[in-house]
């Protein structure tokens, strides 16, 4: 990356229930978010999911839940890689999950997406190898 290039560091949903899209980032896709937590500044209760480190890391990425507040809660389509797509796929379908476009072959790997409990759209790949 040429120095001085931007470059996307987090993206934010902001949700209409904290804990029940926590549920299905955490417990159905297996997102690493943390706990729900308040910073010092503020008392709005939110997660944070990271890749890398803020400090210095090239690839360093965050995906930030808080709840909607007064406003809309957030319109997205986000992308994850997952280690078996079938395994995953099987999971939200259990649990309900409403699919866009079930498992399919692209030239990248098998792809499918999902809606999460607000409406945004998941895709998620399992990456050809």
């Amino acid at each position: 990356m040429a120095e001085g290039a931007i470059r996307l560091i987090v993206t934010e949903l902001r949700v209409a229930d904290l804990e029940r899209s926590l549920h299905f980032y955490q417990e159905l896709l297996g997102v690493p978010f943390a706990d729900i937590e308040r910073h010092e500044d503020d008392d709005v209760p939110h997660a944070h999911a990271s890749w890398g480190s803020w400090r210095g890391d090239e690839h360093f990425v965050r995906l930030n839940i808080y709840p909607r507040g007064a406003g809309a809660a957030t319109c997205a389509v986000l992308g994850f890689t997952v280690k078996d797509l079938a395994v995953t796929h099987e999971r939200l379908l259990r649990a309900g999950v409403e699919v866009v476009a079930a498992p399919a072959q692209k030239p990248w790997g098998r792809t499918a997406s999902y809606r999460d409990p607000d409406g945004n759209e998941v895709g998620l790949t399992e990456l050809t190898r």
